[in-house]
């Protein structure tokens, strides 16, 4: 063998080695477990299209749609600061309603948030209704039940009248109380 060979050898059994010593090392357990079990709380909705021979106008729905959602998420922290300031509430329609319209500039902001929010959701209930070909009303009780049960202890809510001949605004609790 030359002493080039031999030189690569050696080179090779040389980083070979620890490789060799690490797996002949003593394991030890680590404990990963958490005392409680760790908690999520997932949200998803879920949009099932049909693609046909009316594409031209599903693609322009979809792109309204789209719109819409992105409007909504735009101004999501605006509707929650008013939620917070007790400024809307969440009524029976699935939309926002001024509960303590503010004077000046700063309520007519909130005006135009207010009308803003509720067109992109009446356009968005419209669309679902038309695509699981249910009634809108079914589709306002559902979203209208999704904000009472996502509002924050303290916000607004509109809620059924205990006596159920009608409907009442009361501040949401919090879950123990």
């Amino acid at each position: 063998m030359t002493l080039r060979k031999h030189g690569i050898l050696l080179w090779m059994a040389a980083l070979l080695a620890p490789l060799s010593v690490t797996s002949c090392l003593p394991t030890f357990d680590v404990d990963v477990a958490t005392p409680e079990p760790i908690k999520v709380d997932l949200s998803m909705d879920v949009h099932v299209y049909q693609h046909g021979k009316d594409d031209e106008k599903a693609t322009e729905s979809q792109a309204s749609y789209r719109a819409a959602m992105n409007s909504r998420r735009d101004r999501m922290q605006e509707i929650q600061e008013l939620k917070n300031n007790r400024f809307i509430g969440e009524n029976r329609e699935g939309k926002v309603e001024i509960r303590n319209k503010p004077a000046g500039e700063y309520g007519d902001y909130v005006a135009k948030t207010v009308r803003d929010e509720n067109k992109d959701r009446e356009f968005l209930m419209r669309h679902e209704s038309e695509e699981k070909g249910v009634g809108l009303g079914k589709i306002r009780e559902e979203q209208w039940r999704h904000w009472q049960r996502k509002s924050f202890p303290g916000e607004w809510v509109e809620v059924e009248d205990p006596d159920g001949t009608g409907y009442v605004w009361e501040q949401k609790e919090a879950a123990g109380g």
